[in-house]
């Protein structure tokens, strides 16, 4: 977002600034003063600024950019009017968003809330003595006053100034000072209160200020080189003072910095112990800075608890109890609806009426949604089996829909096609969901904020992660291999400390080991730790290794008692569980650094090693491993924050069955969370976070079990970086965002390192010669590329096409793979006249088999499934598109759905088998109305039966038997063919042909499938997605017009061509009237693949990249052909004299000029 500020404002803010360097501040702020003599400019500026402020803290998930803006946002509140404030919150849902603020694990995030909070009630008590009972933060900080976790223990190392932090009378007047005697043993810091009670919001009284004035005067030792510089290191020499006391006007809220509150105290500890900071931190230096920053810690919670006890006392204490406050009219009437919903007494549909009518009439709140217990309620209300309910669960969900969405009641169900109804209640449900979700969830995101390089912290590059990738690729971590005590049948290291790349992942380590004979089991009568030496190495290891992606491991690597992943880099396993890590987790610092502290990287790390066993090795995928997920700490869950923990948990479950339920009623869109979103993003586009494999496991968890938290692209970068090794993560990310390369540094290593294996085809035996290169290829961690035979072009191009003609050649007819009828190309090349294909414009799906299909014919069809497995899971892996048109039963088949595919699913296969089995379940539903009706005889009922009729006709008269419509080979049952289908067994006739048709009968084709998928990776990784976004990841994106306004954004004029050139225009005319067809040619010339990948031209890798085909001064233009180069996508097109001619000699080019990659 850019905002264009004045020169006045500016001026009025470089006026503002002068102040900020004195220690002692003057009563009268000439920011304040400045804002008495010129109200209209400080209201103006007040209220273009909050804006700002308050959507970069609500979409930020740094929170070093959180902690500013914060302490921003509080500096307007306080010195902004009340009318002001009236008018500048009213667009802002201020009160929700400090009830999520008061529930934070972040404590500066705590404090400021709760000063916010405070102020707000002493400026505006009229409006939020409302809005804080309706949003929660009432309730919020009622929990911190009475919170057990809150309250402080005695201090480990002060003998002086232990009180609390707050004894002051207000939250806004809370402050923090250094202790007048810091005689404390280990030199910790202590934190004393001011006498004052007025609010001063001043830079001046930092907490890291008072902390730095606790050092020695003595020179404490340079940063070690590795550390990016931080503000809080640099001392303002006018803020420094020769005391150790502080103005009394200093505040609270000036000393919540955003950097460390116990790091400065913990650098002054070792001031004292130099020599041991130079070889590792000592024990007593770590004990000291532990110390330090748990008193800190412990004050700062003793200052919350206080002061929230008397906001509580000062504003809610005298009729909060009673309940009969009309603020909570909408809380009372949902809490009586929610009661209604009772399993063991049938109360009909009214209370779900009037939920109904609360949720989309009323503005109730995201707060009394959870605090009425109605999000528990209605998920035990909709998903509830036990026997003891009044009314089963298939009535209940029936009286949900028809209250939620007009859908018929239970036993009214309808005949013939039912129009759509009205979503509106059921579409302010999720939304009320989505908010509640968004209040409630806290889940941590690591971030790295790098200052630029000069060290002022005033901006960031483009790049954030290269200074720290650089050091990565310069340092190395010492660690010493020691055999498992627990074992001894392998041979002990005795090679001493070795130096490990710290991106290298665990099972480098396996390989490093393994080919040096490290990983062979002794038998018991072997004596051998001296057996060979430690280099040398076994070659036919070596080269399996290196070959095969899936090489069965032999050694488990422990640090401490934490098995470590296969998959996980070697400094997030020294991070994350060494000695240091929970001195780490003990920093109140959520900006973490994420080169970690200097003893990482002088410390040496026992990494222990021993055997795998035999029924470990079969369950690998549960602690890592190629296909396994990297585990990461157990993380804790206060008593503050475990109530908070179910609430999100039922939430998020509630939103699944309510998800579920309503995927064809509501649009996808509508259930994102963008707040989730936001996270997830920033997650997954920081290089370091990728590089480290340091994802966080709500991520992934969240990815798979709610993908509807996502958008696809989001989830798209998940899987890439969660499935597959940590290059092929880095390669997707640079692809999506190409300036994360553009570094100032040429030597920071962010470009990935993919091995590459070629292979060379014939294109007279395609699709035999694929076999093979997958046979070979297949599991094997390398990029495949393909060259073809008698052709020079390779690389990029002819790698796609070879992925679009192997597809092509699966849909050959004498293959007998699919259902649909057989057609000839439009435009054949080579080996493709003559030849019949399978065309199914609702998609491709498997032929079924009978029980009486030779095995020979099924054997061979089941190797070219498995085949097609492999090729898939191939290009998934290495970015590739197939254009394969598979139909949606193919994909829920693919996500192992195939137990929820129902008659609507013929749709997509065969429909005019589909309508005539609709039309025929309507004669079913109208046969059990028939029976149900006990007013009928049964001479009435017989003649009503037999009345039943499809298009005029009886069921008998249709000539239907027990085989499968379109295969009268298949039987349905043992003499199907001689069995005819009756009104009496028409129910049991419609559910075989469902079952043949979707299940059985192709189940053997899908296994094969699936076997060949998972030889190249799991197909639980595709959990990510839904049935119909899996077309999107293989094939790439939809077919659609292309328009001249966005081709002119994404291709890039080059080389004697711009934007304004007459070529340039005349080809995005010509592109934008091509229909599918032509789209495809065109595409195929030009990049070596029919399909664009997903987002179109504006995702397409490099560029599509324009330039002019020079020739001679003698020469016309209008007699060349234009040319490519597929593997960059480049077009060197002729500058043609007129538009027809462009548009003939690009379409003549495209079908000429397909299937043969040599020199232009």
């Amino acid at each position: 977002m850019v905002i264009i500020v004045s020169k006045q404002y500016i001026a009025y803010v470089n006026k503002c600034t002068w102040l900020c360097g004195y220690s002692e501040c003057k009563k009268d702020d000439a920011r304040a003063q400045l804002m008495k003599e010129d109200p209209e400019l400080a209201k103006s500026f007040i209220k273009t600024l909050f804006g700002v402020l308050y959507e970069v803290y609500s979409s930020s998930a740094g929170p070093a950019v959180r902690h500013k803006c914060l302490r921003a946002i509080l500096r307007i509140i306080y010195f902004a009017d009340a009318e002001l404030l009236k008018d500048v919150l009213k667009n802002h849902a201020v009160s929700s968003h400090i009830a999520s603020m008061l529930s934070s694990q972040d404590l500066k995030i705590v404090v400021g809330a709760l000063q916010m909070a405070e102020i707000l009630m002493q400026k505006l008590p009229g409006i939020f003595s409302v809005y804080f009972r309706r949003e929660g933060v009432m309730h919020q900080v009622k929990h911190l006053a009475e919170s057990e976790s809150l309250l402080t223990s005695p201090p480990k190392a002060c003998t002086n100034g232990s009180g609390s932090l707050g004894s002051t009378t207000s939250v806004s007047s809370g402050t923090a000072t250094a202790a007048t005697n810091a005689t404390a043993d280990l030199g910790s810091p202590s934190l004393q209160h001011s006498r004052d009670d007025s609010l001063d919001l001043s830079p001046q009284g930092r907490l890291s200020d008072v902390l730095k004035r606790k050092r020695l005067p003595k020179r404490g030792p340079r940063r070690p080189k590795y550390s990016p510089p931080r503000d809080d290191d640099k001392v303002d020499n006018q803020a420094k003072s020769p005391t150790t006391t502080q103005s009394p006007k200093s505040s609270f809220l000036a000393s919540l910095n955003p950097k460390t509150w116990g790091r400065l105290s913990a650098q002054s500890n070792s001031n004292n112990i130099e020599p041991a900071r130079t070889a590792g931190v000592s024990g007593l230096a770590r004990a000291a800075s532990k110390d330090t920053l748990s008193n800190n810690r412990e004050k700062i919670k003793g200052w919350i608890k206080e002061q929230a006890h008397k906001f509580v006392e000062r504003y809610f204490s005298s009729e909060n109890m009673d309940g009969s406050n009309p603020a909570l009219n909408v809380l009372q009437r949902l809490c009586a609806a929610t009661e209604q919903l009772n399993l063991q007494v049938d109360g009909g549909a009214e209370c779900l009426v009037e939920i109904r009518s609360i949720v989309s009439e009323s503005d109730v709140s995201s707060f009394e949604i959870q605090h009425s217990g109605f999000v528990k309620q209605l998920l035990l209300y909709l998903t509830s089996k036990s026997e003891k309910d009044a009314v089963s669960r298939e009535i209940r969900l029936k009286r949900f829909l028809h209250v939620f969405f007009s859908s018929p009641l239970p036993g009214e169900e309808p005949i013939g096609r039912v129009e759509p109804m009205g979503n509106a209640p059921l579409l302010a449900l999720v939304h009320k969901m989505n908010n509640c979700l968004s209040q409630m969830e806290q889940f941590p995101v690591k971030v790295h904020d790098f200052p630029s390089g000069n060290g002022t912290g005033g901006s960031f590059s483009l790049n954030r992660g290269s200074q720290a990738l650089k050091f990565f690729n310069t340092h190395q971590l010492k660690c010493q291999l020691q055999r498992h005590p627990d074992c001894a049948n392998v041979k002990q290291w005795k090679g001493g400390p070795v130096k490990i790349d710290p991106l290298a992942l665990v099972q480098a380590i396996e390989r490093y080991l393994v080919v040096r004979g490290y990983g062979r089991v002794r038998e018991d009568d072997e004596d051998s730790d001296d057996d060979g030496s430690d280099e040398e190495i076994d070659e036919s290891l070596a080269a399996q290794f290196l070959n095969s992606g899936n090489v069965r491991h032999r050694l488990q690597f422990y640090i401490g008692e934490h098995l470590l992943p296969y998959n996980m880099t070697v400094y997030q396993a020294v991070r994350q569980f060494s000695i240091q890590a929970e001195d780490e987790r003990e920093s109140t610092d959520d900006e973490s650094n994420p080169l970690g502290r200097a003893g990482i990287w002088t410390k040496t790390h026992t990494i222990w090693y021993k055997p795998v066993r035999e029924d470990e090795e079969s369950n690998k995928d549960c602690v890592g491993g190629k296909r396994g997920r990297a585990q990461t700490a157990p993380t804790k869950t206060s008593p503050r924050n475990a109530k908070k923990h179910d609430e999100l948990w039922h939430g998020k479950i509630m939103y699944q069955v309510v998800n579920a339920m309503c995927k064809e009623i509501i649009p996808t869109s509508e259930f994102i969370n963008s707040k989730l979103t936001a996270k997830a993003n920033r997650q997954l586009q920081d290089p370091l976070v990728i590089m480290t494999g340091n994802i966080p496991t709500w991520l992934t968890e969240l990815g798979k079990t709610c993908p509807f938290f996502f958008p696809f692209d989001t989830r798209q970068m998940l899987f890439y970086v969660t499935a597959f090794d940590r290059d092929r993560a880095m390669q997707r990310l640079l692809d999506t965002n190409p300036e994360i390369n553009q570094s100032d540094s040429q030597d920071s290593r962010v470009a990935p390192r993919l091995d590459r294996k070629k292979r060379t085809v014939n294109r007279e035996e395609l699709l035999k010669q694929a076999e093979s290169v997958m046979q070979d290829l297949g599991s094997s961690r390398a990029m495949l590329e393909i060259q073809y035979e008698n052709e020079v072009g390779t690389g990029l191009g002819p790698t796609l096409e070879f992925y679009a003609l192997v597809s092509q050649e699966l849909q050959r007819a004498d293959l007998g793979l699919w259902r649909g009828e057989e057609v000839t190309l439009s435009n054949p090349k080579g080996s493709q006249e003559g030849t019949k294909y399978i065309q199914n414009l609702q998609g491709l799906f498997a032929l079924p088999f009978g029980r009486t299909a030779k095995p020979a014919h099924i054997a061979k069809v089941k190797m070219k499934f498995r085949f097609l497995g492999k090729l898939m899971a191939k290009a998934i892996m290495d970015f590739r598109l197939v254009d394969l048109p598979l139909g949606l039963p193919f994909y829920k088949w693919m996500l192992r759905q195939e137990t929820s595919l129902t008659s609507h699913d013929l749709f997509d296969i065969d429909p005019v088998v589909a309508r005539s089995v609709y039309h025929l379940e309507d004669i079913v539903r109208q046969k059990k109305r028939l029976e149900q009706d006990k007013s009928q005889t049964k001479e009435s009922l017989q003649y009503a039966l037999e009345a039943l009729t499809m298009n005029g006709c009886s069921v008998e008269d249709l000539g239907l038997d027990f085989t499968l419509p379109g295969f009268p080979n298949i039987e349905l049952k043992k003499g199907g063919k001689d069995i005819p289908v009756t009104i009496h067994n028409l129910e049991e006739y419609l559910r075989l042909v469902i079952f043949w048709a979707l299940n059985e009968g192709v189940s053997r084709q899908f296994d094969s499938f699936r076997d060949g998928f998972e030889s190249v990776f799991p197909l639980s990784h595709l959990q990510y997605f839904y049935p119909e976004e899996l077309d999107q990841l293989l094939c790439g994106s939809k077919a659609d017009t292309w328009d001249a306004k966005t081709l002119m954004e994404c291709c890039r004029p080059d080389h004697g061509y711009t934007h304004d050139s007459r070529a340039v225009k005349f080809l995005f005319e010509i592109l934008s009237g091509f229909d599918n067809e032509q789209q495809r040619l065109f595409l195929q010339f030009v990049t070596g693949s029919p399909r664009l990948p997903v987002g179109g031209f504006r995702s397409l890798n490099p560029p599509l990249t324009i330039v002019r085909k020079t020739f001679e001064s003698t020469e016309n233009p209008d007699d060349f052909l234009p040319s490519v180069m597929t593997c960059v996508n480049y077009l060197k097109l002729p500058d043609y004299s007129s538009i027809e001619i462009m548009r003939d000699k690009l379409l003549i080019a495209a079908r000429e000029g397909q299937q043969s990659f040599h020199l232009s």
